[in-house]
């Protein structure tokens, strides 16, 4: 019986997986001239990192950034300051990443990392973006797994450039290339195990009850863990 059970509950757990991974491996991250170019209150600019980071959110987490938190990074050096509290692309590019990068790196440590790209000079939409590509190659690499869907996979790599275009020979590319692996690594993490949790939660509820009653027809959709 029980292995009745567990062929009966594969087909709906690869097609939740299947789904999650379709998701998160078509993930594309707004790059430096796809940004607004109007200057931002903070209202606005927590909507529109909170949005472009929506990919990572787990099912009951809160807003993924706040204004305290952005004036926190600010005091911490890891933001520039806003001017006459109006946001820029700029601001918007060191939001993302801080918020992005704390997912799995401590904030002292994201700031020391940010520290490391301004030391060097490097131009910033290119960076921006080159950190954009990458992370998205990285989550392809982890969701494109078994048997049930493979999608094409490319090693994320940085290219880093300073402000007049000429490359940038430092190790610092390949630390920035670490620091996004362990992300997508830890964005897979989290997402499959909320998925787990909701496939769970959705058996739970199609069981039969104690009292011989239906079970209940609302079951979580396992295929929309955000």
């Amino acid at each position: 019986m029980a292995d009745e059970k567990d062929q009966a509950c594969c087909p709906g757990v690869r097609d939740a997986y299947r789904a999650l991974a379709e998701r998160m491996t078509s993930i594309h991250i707004s790059r430096f001239s796809e940004l607004p170019r109007i200057e931002l209150y903070l209202d606005q600019l927590l909507s529109l990192v909170d949005d472009e980071l929506s990919f990572m959110r787990l099912p009951d987490e809160g807003p993924l950034v706040t204004g305290s938190m952005v004036n926190n990074y600010v005091k911490r050096h890891a933001v520039p300051a806003p001017v006459k509290h109006r946001y820029t692309r700029r601001h918007i590019c060191y939001v993302t990443c801080v918020c992005l990068f704390k997912r799995a790196l401590s904030i002292e440590q994201v700031t020391r990392l940010i520290g490391y790209v301004e030391e060097e000079n490097l131009d910033l939409a290119h960076t921006y973006d080159e950190l954009c590509s990458a992370l998205e190659c990285a989550l392809a690499e982890q969701f494109a797994v078994g048997p049930d869907f493979v999608a094409p996979a490319v090693e994320p790599v940085i290219d880093l450039r300073d402000a007049t275009g000429a490359k940038v020979d430092s190790p610092l590319d390949r630390t920035i290339e670490a620091a996004v692996v362990s992300l997508a690594a830890k964005i897979y993490v989290e997402q499959v195990l909320a998925l787990g949790d909701a496939v769970a939660a959705a058996a739970a509820s199609a069981a039969p009850t104690t009292d011989g009653t239906a079970p209940s027809t609302s079951s979580p959709d396992v295929t929309t863990v955000k």
